[in-house]
């Protein structure tokens, strides 16, 4: 007669089926209640100067009108945050101060390889009595890419462009927005571009930088952004991303469709598959800039690391029961994998919908 503790031990294997299932439901449970915290757009850290859409022209200001033409835009380095922006940019004005002699790229990088190539050696004077400047200028800019949304994320490229010298209340730019957009056969490879956008922005610094002359007024500037809106193409994601991975995980659930007496390739399958997962990931990883969130494909890779995983769990549980070759254990087994495979479609179906809704 065997011990109570056998006997114990025999009843919980015969039962481990009632909590398989209830067990592997949990750990998707847990799985995106962990990831639910990532789901919000990360906020950016506060900026020491304060971007505001200008509402009101100062009566005293000099209005000067400018445009921006983009021509090209290449070698966009996510990794870095930059890229090189090939555009042409027009000032027209009235009024006694130079509004190209100060000019700053507040979003510039390598101040020292920026090409400036202005159209006439002193402005021109039109008819209506302004002056009139365009340049070619080609340099190379960055901003804060945000990834949250990778590969389905939406980018801006753009320039920033304002007077190092003359306040709001001396100088505004004016945006040209019926002249400004881009050319009609730029690209960006890899990327579909969606629209481009220019206005007029004041820019409100916290500081006076030591001048004590300066008043509180004297701390804000006029602004001009443009920007151009690009996103990735969804086939970006789903052929080249997405499907790589399904397909290895599809073949992870080969596994429950063997004959349960196949003990040893039931395990091996879902393992094989763990492995090349986590390579995969890798490839992807390396072409991302190190970020303090889970962006989108990660949350996905991290809820097909827990269903492999829990394929790998339920192959080494029927084990036991397939050893035995008996008929009826091999019918569990296959009722156990019919189910077991329906509840991880359902589980990935419903992650997927999670992650790409919010």
């Amino acid at each position: 007669m065997p011990s109570p503790i056998l006997s114990h031990w025999i009843d919980l294997k015969k039962n481990s089926r009632k909590f398989l299932f209830p067990a592997l439901g949990i750990i998707a449970l847990i799985l995106i209640l962990q990831l639910g915290k990532y789901f919000r757009t990360p906020t950016p850290p506060q900026n020491s100067s304060i971007y505001q859409p200008l509402t009101e022209i100062p009566v005293t200001a000099q209005k000067v009108t400018v445009g921006v033409y983009a021509q090209n835009i290449y070698e966009l380095n996510a990794s870095s945050n930059t890229y090189y922006l090939d555009f042409y940019l027009w000032l027209r004005w009235k009024g006694k101060i130079d509004p190209i002699a100060n000019l700053e790229y507040m979003n510039g990088v390598e101040d020292w390889g920026r090409i400036i190539e202005p159209a006439y050696e002193e402005p021109k004077k039109l008819k209506d009595g302004s002056f009139y400047q365009i340049m070619r200028v080609e340099s190379r800019f960055r901003e804060p890419f945000e990834f949250s949304r990778y590969p389905l994320d939406e980018q801006r490229l753009g320039v920033t462009i304002e007077n190092a010298v003359y306040p709001l209340n001396q100088l505004v730019y004016i945006a040209d927005t019926k002249e400004s957009g881009y050319a009609a056969d730029l690209t960006v490879p890899g990327w579909k571009i969606r629209n481009s956008e220019i206005k007029t922005l004041s820019h409100q610094y916290p500081s006076n930088f030591g001048d004590l002359d300066e008043g509180k007024n004297n701390s804000i500037y006029s602004t001009l952004r443009f920007e151009m809106h690009i996103s990735r193409p969804l086939s970006f994601f789903t052929w080249k991303l997405l499907l790589p991975l399904f397909v290895v995980l599809f073949s992870s659930w080969g596994a429950l469709l063997l004959y349960p007496i196949y003990v040893d390739s039931r395990i091996i399958l879902p393992v094989t598959a763990l492995l090349t997962i986590v390579f995969l990931q890798q490839s992807y990883s390396d072409a991302l800039p190190d970020v303090g969130y889970l962006v989108l494909l990660d949350k996905i890779y991290a809820l097909v690391y827990v269903l492999i995983i829990a394929g790998i769990l339920e192959t080494i549980i029927t084990a036991d029961w397939a050893k035995s070759e008996d008929p009826e254990s091999i019918v569990r087994v296959k009722k156990l994998d019919q189910w077991f495979l329906i509840a991880n479609i359902v589980i990935l179906s419903g992650g997927m919908i999670l992650f790409l809704l919010f």
